[in-house]
This record gives C-alpha cells, structure tokens and sequence, in this order.
C-alpha cells in the first residue's frame, strides 16, 4: 500500500514538472527599451552623449539611438514610436535637430533598432552650453513599453571640449589649457588623442603631434598650404581680419590677429589670452 501512494506522488510530481516547462518563455506583447551600452551590461547609461568640437569639418552628424526588444523575434517589420520630451529637451527641432519621424521600424528578424538622429551645429550657442533632446517609447500595436526604468533616455551634445586628462601629462608641450587651444590642437595636430603614459613606445608619437601644432601656431599660413588636402583655409573677412576655418563648415571660424610687436598673426582663446 505505501509503495503505491509513493509511486502515486512521483507521477504527480513528474506530472506537475512537465506543466511547468511547457509554460511559454514570454506570455504578454513583447516591448522596447533603450540600451545604450547594448555590448557593456555592467556600465548601463541613460545618455549619449555628442561633440561636433572633435569633428570641426562636419555642419551635421548622425547619432545612433539602440532600441532593443525584450521579446522574440519575428519574420515580419514591427513598428515602434519614438518621441521627444518636452521638460527634458533644450534644443530646438530644425535648428540643432533634425525633428524625430512619427514611426520608426524594428526590422524583420531582429531585436534591436538603432535609430539615426540627425544633429545640426549651425548655432553658435553650442560653443557655450550643452544642449539635450529628451527621449521616450510610446506603445504602438506591435510593441509596448513595460519596462518604464529604460524608458526615458538623453541625447547631449555641444561644440565644446572640457580639458582631458592626458592633457596635464603632455602640459610641458601643450602650456596652458583653454578650450580654444584644445580645438585647434585637433584640427591641427593630426590626432583627437593623446597617449595617457610616457615610455619610449608613446613619446615619439605625442611629439609628431605637438610639433606639427606647434608649427601651425607659429606659421598658421604656411600649415594650411602644407597640409592642404585636409580642407583648411585662412581668408580675410569683411573685416578686414584673417580667419581659419574648415572648407566643409565655414560657419566655424578663427580669427587670426596681427601682433604688431612681431609681426606675426595669433589667435585668442575663450578667455582673451594669445593661444
């Protein structure tokens, strides 16, 4: 008798296992959600983050925004809205963005969407102040948003820089920091980088990039001829004064200015001082 009541539990308890794994993996819509560190789980963000200050030949640049589904995937083009936030948003659609499309598609067979938004760096505030597009998922009938933690995000961007750490290190060849030197330093230099340790393996690659600057300092003229391929021009303005820009973003450019004690042309930075 107790071996048939034992024997009669087991079949329950094989029976009630088999139940469970039949229980389907996803059993609601599937949803979207933003992850924009998709290949780092362990250093999540909520921003992207943008300078037009390293790319100064570019009036315009195109930023990836990762939608993820947290589903399956299917043989057929899924729909999924993504909008901007009014209270998180500074910057202006038409002028530093281009305004966001009503609907965006999740390709068949995928599970993840990296959105094209497009930033614009034809206002000058960008040199002063970060702007942000605030971001958010809306549910459509194909995909919802369950997962409200990653259901806001930021894009911030600028024309600025703020000092690097490798900076300090290279200090002796670079002097004093300002941002307008930093910017000119990678229009210049041939690098938007330097290395972070001194050995015999880096110092010859940081001092070709500090003396191809330093010589643009000294004789910005004759740099912009011989390293004309890269797009840099120096013309005078309306106001009689020179200036140096990039042929690709003429709205972006700097005064050069005559030294009558030498002779020579120099340019400023933020703070008034002769770079």
């Amino acid at each position: 008798m107790k071996r048939s009541i034992l024997f009669s539990v087991l079949c329950c308890m094989v029976f009630v296992a088999c139940r469970k794994d039949e229980i389907p993996l996803f059993d609601t819509t599937e949803n979207v959600y933003f992850d924009f560190l998709p290949d780092d789980p362990s250093d999540k963000t909520d921003s992207l983050l943008y300078s037009f200050a390293y790319f100064p030949d570019k009036a315009e640049d195109t930023v990836f925004v990762p939608v993820r589904i947290s589903g399956f995937r299917v043989p057929g083009e899924r729909k999924f809205i993504l909008a901007t936030v009014d209270s998180s948003t500074t910057a202006k659609a038409g002028i530093h963005y281009k305004a966001l499309e009503k609907e965006y598609v999740m390709a068949a067979d995928s599970g993840l969407c990296l959105v094209p938004v497009i930033l614009y760096n034809k206002d000058s505030v960008l040199k002063s102040k970060t702007l942000t597009i605030g971001l958010t998922l809306k549910p459509t009938t194909d995909l919802g948003v369950a997962f409200t933690l990653q259901n806001k995000g930021l894009i911030k961007f600028s024309n600025r820089l703020e000092m690097p750490t490798w900076w300090t290190l290279w200090a002796s060849e670079l002097g004093d920091y300002s941002r307008v030197k930093h910017e000119l330093f990678i229009r210049a230099s041939g690098t938007i980088d330097m290395p972070t340790t001194v050995d015999f393996n880096t110092v010859p690659k940081a001092l070709y990039h500090t003396r191809r600057f330093k010589a643009f300092l000294l004789d910005p003229f004759t740099w912009v001829t011989q390293y004309a391929s890269e797009g840099y021009v120096i013309t005078i303005g309306a106001d009689g004064f020179y200036y140096f820009y990039n042929t690709h973003n003429p709205d972006n450019k700097y005064k050069l200015e005559k030294n009558p004690d030498d002779g020579k042309y120099y340019f400023k930075d933020e703070n008034g001082k002769r770079v």
